[in-house]
């Protein structure tokens, strides 16, 4: 049995945030999934399923008309039922609205908080470049060895300035928090839209049943007499009554002649009872057109049967291809979250280290951790606008919802 390789790798983690952008925005070279929370192919895909699930028939007149059926029809469920789902899908596909809007807004933010935390990051950096105990290291550098340079220690100016660097950190903290509580309900709302389709609890708890197990139950519902009556029995029907059809052609062929024939002596004979205008051939034509009528019946009750039946099938496999897109958008979002968490670990970090710093070693090290940080969220702005660019894809509003 063939296995394909598992290709691993070890990255710092200070520059999640720039890894887990490569892996949504297909950044990486070992990353074969298209780039998005939903992919191109996701999103041009989930847009013709909107579009074919608003044009479900959700009124009687539009079911009949669309379906041929009526209340003739010995289907095994009432037309207000097909109605009943019918108006679930489609207002379960109107919600995409705001699924796509969080997503796309998702990607806006990542790659304004990209700007904001870089931007902060580089002045946190100079604001430290001007503390006044790098200052004193720079008048003193030539007098002073590598050791001593480590542990010249913090003035109180040192430590005021400190402290207002500590009031950044958290500021970034808080907006690491911010995006971390948006990226929940984003990811809650793509959830929400996939547990209407294979149910379960909503990220309210509110209990969903499925609109795909619902769809099967009335598509099986509908096989089983079809399969076990409808089917088998009206072909056999059908091919019955049109064999009864060509022998009552071939006898009423018989009939199909001149009432009129030439006599001798010039008198003309005129055959009423063995022609078309006799009894027999008229009980001929009308059983005739009665099997007819019965044979178009029997197909259109058939092709009736076969149209419903496809319809439900195709919406069966359409909700399945829209759980696989959820299902994979709501990881990819999963990784986003704990892209979030990982920050927020590191930023706390970052802050009950800076309260411990009190002399110019630790302050270097620090400095060298912030660079790190920046640099990789200085890449999350660019990865992220390869995310906000899949929403201006010319392809991902199609016209038809084939």
């Amino acid at each position: 049995m063939n296995t394909e390789l598992v290709h691993d790798k070890e990255i710092d983690r200070k520059t999640i945030p720039s890894e887990t952008l490569k892996l949504l925005s297909m950044s990486d070279s070992l990353v074969s999934r298209k780039p998005g929370i939903f992919t191109i192919e996701d999103l041009i895909n989930i847009k013709k399923y909107i579009n074919f699930s608003l044009l479900l028939p959700i009124k009687h007149k539009d079911m009949v008309f669309d379906t041929k059926i009526s209340q003739k029809n010995t289907l095994p469920i009432k037309i207000s039922e097909l109605i009943d789902l019918f108006i679930k899908i489609r207002q379960h596909a109107l919600s995409w609205n705001n699924v796509e809007y969080q997503v796309k807004q998702q990607s806006i933010d990542l790659e304004l908080t990209g700007r904001n935390i870089t931007m902060t990051g580089n002045q946190l950096i100079d604001y430290i470049n001007q503390m006044p105990l790098l200052e004193r290291i720079s008048q003193r550098i030539e007098e002073l060895d590598i050791s001593n340079i480590e542990l010249i220690g913090f003035s109180s100016d040192d430590y005021i300035i400190a402290n207002e660097l500590v009031n950044i950190l958290e500021l970034i903290k808080d907006d690491i928090i911010l995006q971390s509580k948006k990226t929940t309900v984003v990811r809650n709302t793509v959830a929400d839209f996939r547990t209407y389709i294979i149910g379960g609890n909503l990220s309210n708890e509110q209990q969903i049943d499925s609109l795909l197990f619902a769809t099967r139950k009335i598509k099986q519902q509908l096989e089983d007499i079809i399969d076990s009556n409808d089917t088998h029995h009206l072909l056999n029907q059908i091919e019955l009554k049109k064999d009864e059809v060509s022998q009552l052609e071939q006898e009423y062929s018989h009939y199909v002649k001149l009432a009129f024939t030439g006599l001798a002596g010039g008198i003309i004979g005129l055959i009423i009872t063995g022609s078309i205008f006799g009894d027999k051939a008229e009980k001929i034509r009308a059983r005739k057109n009665i099997l007819l009528n019965e044979i178009i019946a029997l197909e259109e009750q058939i092709n009736i049967d076969k149209k419903l039946n496809g319809l439900l099938s195709n919406i069966t496999v359409r909700l399945q291809h829209m759980d696989s897109y959820f299902r994979d958008a709501r990881l990819a979002l999963d990784h986003l979250d704990y892209m979030w968490q990982t920050i927020l670990a590191e930023i706390n970090d970052s802050i009950a280290k800076f309260k411990t710093i009190n002399n110019s070693h630790l302050l270097a090290q620090f400095t060298i951790q912030l660079k790190k940080i920046i640099l990789s969220w200085d890449a999350v702005t660019d990865y992220s606008q390869h995310l906000i660019l899949l929403f201006e894809h010319k392809n991902i509003n199609p016209l038809s919802p084939i």
